[in-house]
């Protein structure tokens, strides 16, 4: 995983405090602003003689009677313990952390003017620094539950950080705690400026949807579509899922705005023959499902969709004729125009066997026609097949 650091800004140095400071907590300052010279040019490593004596002459602040009910103090023994920690890639790391976080709370309580506060604001993006750290190093060891935790500490320094978010969701994503996931991810939605905003709705929506709660998986695709309305992923997301909800009638004026905006994709004019066709409106459903075979004449889904749609058009029209009470020669007629609308549905019927050969509703399909022109041998060899498929 490629790291984004996150940026540290200038540390305030206060020039008043409520106490008069003693020369260790001078010195520990002073020390502290030359590693900080170093490392603002690049070169954190060549300031850590600095950053070792400004943790000595602190160790001794906080002992003496003057400094050791400071604030300030123990926010820069935080804030040492925590800039040693991001040079430190040994066990001891741990223990600076611990050293800046039990500092900080400490800090924290103490400064009741809140006079430490920009200060305690660059120490918490150091305590972040290093969890992402942390969990940077676990991902790239393939230990998602690890990494997940450390970017989710990250989250305690930094509430509401988008990279830590990002990274917290995701590695929550590959650990399959999708729970979690949708939590961090659920946070970033409404974060416009997060450069990855789009995905970010799209998973969300995604991550219902295998949770099984298909309303918050429209909600979202709805949402992301109406956000980013030339975007093709959200809106075929978002017609999926009404589609798969059931929601035909609601969805079919969507799903003519984007063929406007798509008219080459198959897909859409395949979607919209499923909406028509099971809103009742079969002369529009046939013509949806025509234009997406002629986009691609190989469309699967399309020649089993409308080859079966024709058909039971047929076996409509022939049930309404045997059933009426006719004059022959009116029945006649009736009749083969049923077997003419069976015999247009053929064409589509045998290239969906042509294009997959083991689909099991296009073989059924296709022996149905078979069946109704009473043809045994096609019959019992397309029989034959389907039972191969078992």
């Amino acid at each position: 995983m490629k790291v984004k650091s996150i940026l540290l800004g200038a540390l305030v140095f206060s020039t008043s405090v409520a106490f008069s400071q003693t020369s260790n907590l001078r010195k520990a300052k002073a020390s502290y602003d030359k590693f900080n010279e170093v490392k603002s040019i690049g070169n954190a490593t060549l300031g850590v003689s600095d950053l070792n004596a400004a943790k000595d002459a602190l160790e001794k602040a906080i002992e003496h009677e003057k400094t050791k009910e400071l604030a300030e103090t123990w926010t820069y023994y935080a804030l040492v313990n925590a800039d040693l920690a991001l040079l430190d890639s040994t066990e001891a790391a741990d223990g600076y952390i611990q050293k800046a976080v039990e500092a900080r709370d400490k800090a924290v309580s103490l400064d009741s003017e809140k006079e430490n506060e920009q200060n305690l604001n660059i120490l918490n993006s150091i305590l972040a620094q290093h969890e992402l750290n942390k969990g940077v190093q676990a991902w790239d060891s393939q230990d998602f539950e690890t990494a997940y935790g450390a970017f989710d500490r990250g989250l305690k320094y930094l509430p509401g950080d988008t990279t830590l978010l990002y990274y917290s969701g995701l590695a929550a994503v590959n650990s399959q705690n999708y729970d979690k996931a949708l939590a961090k991810y659920v946070e970033l939605v409404p974060v416009d400026s997060f450069s990855n905003n789009r995905q970010i709705i799209l998973d969300v929506s995604r991550l219902y949807l295998m949770q099984g709660d298909t309303a918050n998986a429209i909600k979202y695709a709805e949402l992301g579509s109406s956000k980013y309305p030339n975007d093709s992923e959200l809106a075929t997301q978002n017609i999926e899922l009404n589609l798969m909800a059931g929601n035909q009638e609601k969805i079919i004026s969507t799903i003519n705005e984007q063929v406007a905006k798509e008219p080459d994709n198959k897909n859409l004019h395949y979607y919209l023959g499923i909406a028509y066709n099971e809103t009742g409106d079969l002369e529009k459903a046939e013509a949806a499902y025509k234009k997406a075979l002629e986009i691609d004449p190989n469309y699967l889904d399309a020649n089993i969709n409308l080859g079966g749609l024709i058909l039971n058009r047929g076996i409509d029209h022939f049930n309404k004729t045997n059933n009426a009470n006719l004059a022959q020669s009116e029945y006649d007629t009736e009749i083969k125009k049923a077997y003419d609308i069976f015999d247009t549905a053929l064409p589509y019927l045998q290239k969906a066997v042509e294009v997959d050969g083991k689909s099991y509703l296009a073989l059924a399909n296709l022996k149905k026609y078979y069946e109704i022109k009473e043809d045994q041998a096609k019959v019992d060899e397309l029989q034959a097949r389907i039972d191969a498929l078992q």
